[in-house]
């Protein structure tokens, strides 16, 4: 059965990919913005995956020139107890990136009974749940929530019926799409990503278009879609200000 989060006269945000440790530099800088700006204590915060990369441990070729297994793993708990500091109570989503422990144990066939949850591998509070999926429950209606299930912009919203379909995963969407008839509006929501675009864990995307685009979604108290983008200068760093 899917989670339910009660989400009426509250704001949600939404995080995506950040793969850490190959985020973008300016992310935490970023989130403290977004936090001081938009956010109260009784907000709701949703992480909708790949909050780790895993790239030394994927099924694809590892490039050698990047962290060993050992070293990822050291340096994305930094970064994770980092963002725990700054939002203790967060819902995860199950990932291709953030689940790969999981998904290596299950080819290998070894019984997951051996893993840790990842509360103890990530070293954080029992106010991080994760869960494969979501239903929030917004003032317009409810909002299906994944980490990203079809990049075919309208399929996710229209096959879930619900009033709203929010996704990660695809770095290159970054958009909010609307869809009328003459008894409903439904939304669609791409959230983007928080990666270091020029880093070598993202090689593989040199000659795809569109490019990752930067930035995070958010809900307004009323339901209804928002993005926010990092605004970059040249350099691709953060300019420091907010839209």
């Amino acid at each position: 059965m899917i989670k339910t989060v009660n989400a009426k006269n509250k704001r949600v945000l939404f995080i995506s990919d950040q793969h850490f440790p190959y985020h973008h530099p300016d992310l935490f800088r970023f989130l403290k913005a977004i936090r001081t700006e938009y956010l109260t204590p009784y907000d709701i915060i949703i992480n909708l995956g790949d909050e780790v990369d895993n790239h030394a441990i994927s099924f694809h070729k590892s490039d050698v020139d990047l962290y060993s297994a050992g070293q990822e793993l050291e340096k994305a708990i930094g970064n994770i107890q980092l963002l725990h500091e700054m939002f203790p109570k967060m819902h995860l989503l199950d990932s291709n990136h953030g689940s790969l422990a999981v998904r290596r144990f299950k080819a290998d066939g070894l019984p997951l009974r051996y893993l840790k949850s990842m509360n103890e591998v990530y070293g954080v509070g029992k106010g991080w749940e994760w869960s494969e999926e979501l239903i929030i429950e917004t003032k317009q209606g409810p909002v299906y929530v994944c980490h990203g299930k079809t990049a075919t912009i309208g399929k996710l919203v229209k096959e879930q019926g619900t009033y709203g379909a929010v996704s990660g995963h695809y770095h290159g969407k970054f958009c909010v799409n609307w869809f009328t008839s003459s008894i409903y509006e439904r939304f669609e929501m791409f959230c983007g990503c928080l990666i270091d675009r020029d880093s070598m864990a993202f090689a593989y995307g040199k000659n795809h278009l569109p490019k990752p685009m930067i930035g995070l979604g958010m809900l307004s108290k009323t339901g209804y879609p928002r993005l926010i983008k990092m605004e970059l200068n040249k350099k691709g760093r953060w300019t420091g200000k907010l839209p």
